[in-house]
């Protein structure tokens, strides 16, 4: 018996949304590794957890991407299988996303400047970190969303084809006609 999975419309534009996060999260990055290694002056600013930062960001932009990837895929189509592979990738990105806000909210609360004079990238390099905190929550939040759509498609799916019982089916009847 056929199953037909209904996913809600959204989906694809939550899908895009991710992949527009993991877009963001590349092009914050590479600015975090022009700011952070190539031109800041490690000893006038605090810890700063940078290697673990860049890490994190140019491991989980490709996770995000792949799962707004799937999440538009699955939703031109729904089939069991596609559905399940997104509803894996969608909880492996609210995994890194949840990892992600860890790390950002500690880099936003330990990235201070010890130096008396104003230097532009201290307060790029803490703009950055709010941006990329607010891209995380931007991701776990779509991510839940469409957790929750893909669950509901794979508990209730419709039939594309009834199944008769042997109650509501009926035989064929006969007609006799006499011949002429």
């Amino acid at each position: 018996m056929p199953r037909r999975y209904t996913l809600r419309m959204e989906t694809r534009a939550l899908g895009a949304v991710q992949i527009m996060n993991g877009l963001i999260y590349y092009a914050l990055g590479f600015l975090c590794f022009a700011l952070f290694v190539s031109e800041e002056d490690r000893k006038q600013t605090g810890h700063i957890p940078v290697v673990v930062t860049l890490i994190y960001i140019f491991w989980s932009a490709p996770f995000f991407i792949s799962s707004g990837s799937t999440s538009v895929h699955v939703q031109k189509r729904p089939t069991k299988y596609k559905l399940i592979s997104s509803l894996v990738m969608n909880i492996l990105c609210t995994c890194f996303s949840t990892i992600g806000m860890i790390i950002f909210i500690i880099a936003c609360f330990t990235y201070h400047p010890d130096a008396d004079e104003y230097i532009w990238t201290h307060l790029a390099g803490s703009m950055l970190l709010q941006y990329l905190l607010f891209c995380t929550i931007t991701e776990v939040i779509c991510t839940w969303i469409i957790t929750r759509w893909i669950v509901a498609a794979l508990c209730n799916p419709e039939y594309s084809e009834k199944s008769p019982s042997l109650s509501e089916s009926t035989a064929p009847t006969l007609t006799y006609r006499e011949p002429v």
